[in-house]
């Protein structure tokens, strides 16, 4: 094996066996342990990530990116109200089976970030990317159907992107600690939806 193949699967690795004991055991879970479970040593881990945080933010990276949302999935066609009622069901149905420990150990990650800057700016590039690439999907969408000529600008879309996942972040951080949650998903897409009307067609439209 080439020597950046190996590079690159002892980095799958990690990730793999980093994720598996997240969502058992938090953020508190030891390096040592990480390393054994990928049948490496911690060496590799800082010769790969460069630290125990770097690897754990490159964890929820990978966690954030398991949503799909590249423009191809998402007919042009498909009006402001329909790109968020597909997005919001997509979201649900790739976090469904997310654990109590593994929305602490997000929640762990965001607080560390509060007293380290270092982290702090890592994970602040990380969500402005997913942010950035969710509005660009609600841009130059048609606000009502009934006047097709009305639809969203850049700002609309920034705008209800930063709504969307500020709801969507509140729903998940609450659902795996609520004991009625068979009405969540529709509340959150039901709310989601609402945040359409932060964008209104132009009186000439």
């Amino acid at each position: 094996m080439k020597r950046n193949d190996a590079r690159e699967a002892n980095r799958r690795a990690l990730l793999d066996a980093a994720a598996v004991l997240i969502a058992r055991e938090g953020g508190r879970v030891r390096l040592e342990d990480i390393a054994d479970a990928a049948g490496l040593t911690t060496g590799a881990v800082y010769s790969i990530f460069g630290s125990k945080s770097d690897l754990l933010v490159a964890v929820l990276d990978r966690e954030l990116s398991r949503l799909d949302i590249t423009i191809d999935r998402y007919d042009p066609a498909l009006s402001l109200p329909d790109v968020i009622g597909r997005y919001v069901q997509d979201w649900i149905e790739t976090y469904r089976d997310y654990s109590q420990t593994q929305v602490a150990f997000e929640l762990q990650l965001l607080l560390s970030a509060t007293e380290n800057d270092g982290l702090r700016l890592r994970l602040a590039r990380m969500l402005d990317t997913e942010l950035r690439q969710l509005a660009g999907l609600l841009e130059n969408r048609i606000i009502d159907p009934a006047r097709p000529s009305g639809r969203t600008s850049a700002e609309d879309g920034m705008a209800i992107a930063r709504a969307v996942k500020a709801v969507l972040t509140g729903f998940g951080i609450r659902e795996p600690f609520t004991a009625d949650t068979a009405s969540l998903p529709e509340l959150a897409r039901r709310s989601c939806l609402a945040l359409a009307a932060l964008a209104e067609p132009s009186p000439r439209a």
